[in-house]
């Protein structure tokens, strides 16, 4: 796809993505002119889902990451939270069952969540583990330079070392593609795969 065509879709769906609160800001170059992150406006633009798709997909997930913040007891643990098309992914690591079963509890009873998938570690499941910091910029900058993965329609969750997948995809190559570059890299003990392909 060519810039004129990016910049095209990008024009076309910030404004809708402003006025519906559906961009969140993270640690990526901002522009001055919009104030939106330039690295969720270009995802935006490579999403297989819908525009309403990805707006309620989006509000979703918003809504369980303040139920988790408001929560005694969760508001200090860290879980990656993925929405596509209603199907909810609850990825990272609890201190015991009861928390788990709590976080579960709570997506169940959160408007708009189909069904719940979960990778959740406990604590004393933890190998010895380098970095998981290194590991997803090891990763990620593999599937950014990839010809067939659009690294943004990939999330990359990584729990005690082990690499996780969620998102949409268009063919079972993209992820056999991501599946091989995380084997790859150094210090992953396991790879797990959430990803969808769309139909």
């Amino acid at each position: 796809m060519n810039i004129w065509l990016i910049f095209k879709k990008i024009t076309v769906l910030l404004p809708i993505f402003l006025l519906s609160g559906c961009v969140e800001m993270i640690t990526s170059p901002v522009s001055p002119m919009t104030g939106v992150n330039i690295y969720d406006a270009y995802a935006i633009s490579q999403d297989e889902r819908g525009i309403y798709s990805i707006a309620r997909d989006k509000f979703v997930k918003s809504k369980i990451q303040s139920k988790i913040l408001l929560s005694s007891g969760l508001s200090n643990i860290s879980i990656d939270v993925e929405s596509f098309y209603g199907n909810v992914y609850l990825i990272g690591v609890v201190p015991n069952i009861k928390h788990k079963e709590k976080l579960i509890e709570l997506a169940k009873n959160t408007e708009g969540v189909n069904k719940i998938y979960t990778y959740i570690r406990f604590p004393e499941d933890a190998k010895e583990c380098k970095s998981n910091v290194s590991i997803m910029l090891a990763l990620k900058n593999s599937l950014f330079k990839d010809s067939i993965i659009s690294g943004t329609s990939i999330r990359v969750s990584v729990v005690q070392c082990n690499v996780v997948f969620t998102g949409i995809i268009t063919s079972i190559e993209q992820e056999k593609h991501a599946i091989w570059y995380a084997k790859h890299i150094d210090g992953v003990y396991d790879v797990y795969s959430f990803l969808r392909v769309l139909n």
